[in-house]
């Protein structure tokens, strides 16, 4: 009797512990099946475009968009011709991950040179 007790005991604390475990920092939504769908076939291209879109979206409201959502998107945009989208996202990108600045600039100013942001090109 005092063995089963102290079994259940054991089993509950070990599933309380695991239903505490935090968060992921980062909202990635469905990212990594929708990449490796568009990756396999890529008319899947909408799919994967509203997956990150999804993402980003949810990650807005915490706080936590992935780093990388924004530039991922953007390019996407700009493979479709939208640069003005394209441009917003990479700016979005640059402002959330800071260290990203040297590659966002880059691509900024592959957009429309006189929006790069000074200093960030070497």
């Amino acid at each position: 009797m005092i063995r089963k007790v102290l079994t259940l005991t054991v089993l509950g604390a070990a599933l309380a512990v695991t239903a505490c475990a935090p968060a992921t920092r980062f909202e990635w939504g469905t990212y990594e099946q929708a990449l490796y769908a568009y990756t396999q076939n890529p008319e899947s291209r909408s799919v994967y475009k509203t997956s990150l879109e999804q993402a980003i979206e949810r990650g807005q409201k915490r706080d936590a968009v992935a780093p990388g959502m924004h530039a991922e998107l953007g390019y996407l945009y700009l493979e479709e011709g939208d640069s003005a989208a394209a441009l917003q996202h990479f700016q979005q990108e640059r402002a959330l991950f800071p260290e990203s600045a040297r590659f966002m600039d880059r691509a900024i100013s592959q957009i429309e040179p006189s929006k790069a942001i000074a200093g960030g090109q070497n």
